[in-house]
């Protein structure tokens, strides 16, 4: 019993930390950034200069880039651009997981802290259990992407020179035990 909640706990915890991910990459030329961003788009340009200027797309070429704020336009050479930023809704995926592992956990630690000795959950049959456990992990999913449905983040859509320094973490599980491996790409 007292294994089978260290696995519940454990499996909650792991599907509890996913991690986020953006469907598509960071641009590192001008050239690639018109496969991301669009005439007509709001974008946060940082300049050379340190410069946070926000506007409208107007246009762009592979080696410039011109954007109509709120009293003029504004253009620039790829070489004078730092970052484009573009504020964009979270993914909805990742509230659907977390939801499903929370909603589902949350289920199975009902059952695990009420069971019998003998097996059975205060009345509850397997099929019952299984039905419960479906619509705690449906609600999870529910609750999970409504709230992701309320994120937007501003993220960089083009970076001059790569994407920067990356943290990555990763759950090892093992029969005996389990750890985390951390690594750091520059």
């Amino acid at each position: 019993m007292r294994d089978f909640i260290r696995g519940i706990l454990l499996t909650t915890s792991v599907l509890s930390c996913a991690s986020m991910a953006q469907a598509q990459g960071v641009a590192t030329s001008l050239r690639d950034l018109q496969l991301l961003v669009r005439p007509g788009e709001t974008v946060t340009v940082v300049d050379a200069g340190g410069n946070n200027v926000q506007g409208r797309v107007e246009s762009f070429t592979a080696s410039s880039l011109v954007l109509g704020t709120a009293d003029r336009r504004r253009s620039w050479e790829e070489a004078e651009v730092v970052a484009v930023r573009q504020r964009r809704p979270d993914s909805l995926a990742n509230g659907a997981l977390i939801g499903l592992g929370v909603g589902a956990g949350s289920a199975l630690v009902v059952f695990a802290v009420f069971a019998r000795e003998e097996g059975d959950i205060v009345g509850i049959d397997g099929g019952d259990a299984v039905a419960m456990t479906a619509i705690f992990a449906g609600a999870g999913v529910a609750i999970g992407v409504g709230i992701d449905a309320m994120i937007t983040r501003e993220y960089d859509v083009f970076r001059r020179g790569g994407t920067g320094p990356q943290v990555r973490v990763q759950p090892l599980l093992a029969p005996h035990g389990g750890g985390v491996r951390v690594a750091l790409a520059f």
